[in-house]
């Protein structure tokens, strides 16, 4: 799918990480732990976090197929918690961008590459 807009492109990308929550909340329930509170969904643009927060909110975004609203409903009841992470504090970065071999480092050592 091509993304019109930065927040289509991260909404999109937090739809399909909400669905690895979804399928790991199910998979630790059948192993005997089910999970007593909301999964914390961890996101770098706010923009998309207030998106799935509010129906209301969906101004150039009501272009998207239908299925990746079902976020909106996990969200408001209470199966995921988008949470902002700082740019800064975003360890995939490393995986995603090029970047200064200090922050190579300090996401290293946020993802627990690094002593």
């Amino acid at each position: 799918m091509v993304a019109l807009s930065t927040t289509e492109a991260e909404y999109i990308a937090a739809v399909e990480a909400g669905k690895e929550i979804i399928w790991m909340r199910q998979f630790m329930g059948e192993l005997g732990y089910p999970p007593s509170t909301s999964s914390t969904l961890l996101m770098d643009n706010q923009s998309a976090i207030s998106v799935s927060k509010n129906p209301e909110h969906h101004g150039r975004m009501k272009h998207l197929d239908m299925r990746y609203f079902w976020l909106r409903r996990a969200v408001s009841k209470g199966i995921l918690t988008p949470v902002y992470v700082a740019t800064e504090e975003q360890a995939a970065d490393a995986l995603t961008k090029a970047l200064r071999p200090q922050l190579l480092h300090k996401c290293c050592s946020l993802m627990g590459l690094v002593r």
